[in-house]
């Protein structure tokens, strides 16, 4: 069994987890979703999220947006991070339930007129 932590802005991933108010805990035993609940994280300090989610046993982090130091200290503690992610809860769910959750990823970036472009 996994727990899989999803800040939560209204119905949709938060943009930043160190601005989330409330976190979405989930309990997937293969694919199947065993438990589901809503925690208020209003009162945490940004700079203590990443040891109450270990405390709390999370072993993969769904998010928006996250810096760099956190989630440094995400993979240190073991907890994967799926980042950036954005779109509305249920279909996010739906998709990491599938297996199909596309997680954005680029290695390397370079500056081009203003823009980043991914070097793959």
């Amino acid at each position: 069994m996994i727990k899989v932590a999803i800040p939560v802005f209204l119905d949709r991933i938060s943009p930043r987890l160190d601005c989330a108010r409330k976190l979405l805990i989930l309990e997937i035993e293969k694919t199947r979703l065993v438990d589901k609940s809503e925690l208020d994280i209003s009162h945490w300090p940004p700079d203590k999220k990443i040891n109450h989610l270990r405390q709390m046993g999370i072993g993969q982090l769904i998010c928006g947006g996250i810096r760099a130091e956190d989630k440094i200290g995400l993979n240190r503690f073991g907890i994967q991070v799926a980042s950036p992610i954005f779109g509305e809860l249920d279909t996010v769910i739906g998709d990491f339930l599938k297996g199909t959750l596309k997680i954005p990823f680029c290695p390397r970036r370079r500056r081009q007129r203003g823009k980043r472009r991914c070097l793959i």
